[in-house]
């Protein structure tokens, strides 16, 4: 076990970080006295975190293995951490640039301290992003809850269930059709397996390197990829902070009552009002996905 205090830039909030967006609904129960607890891959290897404010810019990690495998030297955990955690994001720079945009000005007061939890891995976030695409939030979260109970793993700890999303080798070893059963449709079911024999054969593909929409546009060589699926896994797969998912309905809902518009925006005028917002596009939408999910 390993127990790490580490500071944040600016404020962190972790009950606010585990309300209701977190895609996986096992997620949001994963909580007892303020410690919010996951399971997580760190260089590979499952491990329990026990996350806690010490201050409101200071989180205590408790570390534990979730297997018999050691864990990771301090310097990997640390470091993936901070990364997971957003922990070297500059809120306040972003919570400045907000307050001179008049329809979001006093956004970051209702959601203060609100920072991105990230997925362990550019793939995870692809995967949770195809079972999203083009089904309610209702049908996405129980394809994933059927992904989770026959691939992932679940871990009992301090009387929590803590899932693990399945390794890529176990998706990768599949038959295209394999998730058909679980109600995947049979692109979807390729899709997400052929994702993971992507990443298993061209490991390169978690370490992309460019801007953010140069890296977008990389992302949609992926098969089952389009501009909405790499804005999103782009956001909360790799914490980019200057992707918009503009074709997102949510985001489109709750844009529609903050500028007073009188009809729900198109995608194109989506990027149009999202061009103020740069180069924080993918923080305003967090942030405003977060509004819609808590305020309304």
């Amino acid at each position: 076990m390993l127990t790490l205090r580490l500071h944040s830039n600016g404020p962190i909030n972790l009950e606010r970080c585990n309300q209701p967006l977190t895609e996986l609904d096992v997620d949001r129960t994963a909580t007892r006295n303020g410690t919010v607890y996951r399971a997580a891959r760190i260089a590979g290897v499952p491990v329990i975190i026990q996350a806690s404010n010490s201050t409101d810019a200071e989180v205590t990690f408790v570390i534990t293995a979730a297997e018999k495998s050691p864990l990771p030297d301090n310097d990997t955990i640390t470091a993936a951490l901070r990364r997971k955690f957003s922990l070297d994001l500059d809120l306040p720079g972003f919570y400045r640039f907000v307050e001179n945009i008049p329809e979001l000005a006093g956004l970051p007061q209702k959601q203060y301290g609100l920072r991105p939890v990230l997925k362990d891995s550019l793939l995870e976030a692809l995967w949770q992003a195809v079972m999203d695409q083009q089904v309610n939030a209702t049908f996405a979260s129980a394809l994933k809850r059927s992904l989770l109970e026959k691939y992932g793993r679940c871990y009992q700890f301090d009387g929590q269930a803590l899932w693990l999303m399945p390794a890529p080798e176990e998706l990768a070893s599949l038959d295209l059709h394999a998730l058909h059963p679980l109600k995947f449709s049979r692109n979807r079911s390729s899709y997400i397996i052929g994702l993971a024999r992507t990443f298993m054969n061209e490991p390169q593909w978690e370490a992309l390197h460019g801007s953010d929409d140069e890296i977008v546009r990389h992302l949609c060589e992926l098969r089952g990829v389009g501009p909405w699926t790499a804005e999103y896994a782009a956001m909360v797969g790799l914490g980019l902070v200057d992707t918009l998912p503009a074709a997102d309905i949510g985001l489109l809902n709750v844009v529609q009552k903050v500028y007073g518009l009188a009809d729900r925006p198109i995608e194109l005028n989506m990027r149009a009002i999202g061009e103020s917002w740069s180069p924080w596009r993918g923080l305003v939408t967090f942030y405003l996905w977060h509004k819609y999910e808590t305020e309304e």
